[in-house]
């Protein structure tokens, strides 16, 4: 029912329903008023015409109002319900945009060589939005290899990783963040119940707290809110650079995607010329390997780095999809997780 169909079913009906009352009570009135004509003075008949003419008219305006309390009631319940299907129906449109755009991610993905990613392979090429129907969907595809991952701080038996936990230290260093944070992210996670460093907070640092410690990784990065020391500030910064995703082994980084602040993190004393050289050589050659950095003269720092910290490969993806149709908006991230010739949703969000 649209809104044209509401204004004849609660306004033009009701309408007509008061005008056929008038017309039917004036005339039953009237019928009345000739019956008694018989021996009736002209004054008398000037008395029973005012009556008529008052008794109609309360009659109808009471018909009137009554008719015009049922039209708002109705006409509001209807309008409503017409209100409430069009969301249902915005929101099943915006929820099968974003399966769509997940679907043409994913075949994207698909389609990619295995055997190095790079950010000038299709997959990585942002695409403007694109209109559907009357609504637009927008996304993208990023590797999560470029981040480091904090679930990575603690073994699959949850025990810290000393040179795990020094590379973040490092990285929340460049961040201007305290270093010791490390420290209380590792209590968070670990299993044992001691505090690790000089920053670890175990079950007796969240006393006050409504909740305990979760010695288990994490979930996402809004869950680091929880752990102390941890502000919402800080996760504008740690959005670009970390990511918490599962895993069983060491999460490498993509040489040929992470950022500055990731790369030079690796290691201690990394120069920063030789990131910057290898960030600006990866954009017209991309590292097929990790041998091809040794052939560029940087063996000095890369022989420190962790063994399987870095990589050319990446074997995770994140695909961001937003959909719109008219008022309604559904946005949604899949962490992908790349096997063989086949990917696994990790998680969903």
């Amino acid at each position: 029912m649209n809104a044209s169909d509401i204004a004849v079913r609660y306004l033009l009906l009701p309408l007509g329903i008061a005008v056929a009352m008038y017309i039917l009570v004036h005339f039953q009135l009237l019928l009345l008023n000739k019956l008694l004509d018989f021996g009736i003075t002209h004054q008398r008949r000037t008395k029973i015409n005012l009556m008529t003419f008052f008794v109609s008219f309360f009659v109808v305006l009471a018909l009137v109002a009554l008719v015009a309390v049922w039209a708002v009631q109705s006409g509001e319940e209807d309008w409503v319900s017409l209100r409430r299907a069009e969301n249902m129906q915005l929101a099943a449109k915006t929820w099968l945009g974003v399966e769509s755009g997940e679907a043409l991610a994913m075949r994207a993905l698909s389609a990619d060589d295995p055997a190095y990613d790079s950010l000038d392979e299709d997959w990585a090429q942002l695409t403007p939005p694109f209109p559907v129907d009357d609504g637009v969907i927008a996304g993208r595809i990023e590797d999560a290899n470029r981040y480091l991952n904090l679930n990575d701080l603690v073994d699959a038996s949850g025990k810290a990783q000393a040179d795990v936990v020094a590379v973040f230290k490092r990285l929340f260093t460049r961040l201007q963040l305290d270093a010791r944070l490390v420290d209380a992210l590792v209590d968070w996670m670990d299993t044992d119940r001691e505090p690790y460093g000089s920053g670890g907070a175990e079950e007796s640092a969240y006393a006050n707290r409504p909740y305990h410690i979760k010695n288990a990784p994490l979930d996402s990065l809004n869950e680091l809110l929880l752990v102390q020391g941890f502000e919402p500030a800080m996760l504008d910064a740690l959005r670009k650079v970390v990511i918490a995703r599962p895993s069983t082994v060491l999460s490498a980084v993509n040489i040929n995607t992470a950022p500055a602040d990731v790369l030079l993190s690796l290691a201690d004393n990394i120069p920063q010329g030789d990131v910057e050289a290898m960030i600006s050589g990866r954009e017209s050659t991309p590292y097929k390997n990790i041998g091809d950095l040794t052939a560029g003269g940087l063996n000095q720092w890369v022989s420190t780095v962790k063994p399987g910290l870095m990589t050319t490969k990446s074997d995770a993806f994140l695909i961001r999809v937003e959909a719109r149709f008219d008022r309604a908006r559904w946005a949604e991230e899949m962490l992908l997780a790349r096997q063989g010739d086949a990917f696994q949703v990790l998680s969903r969000r």
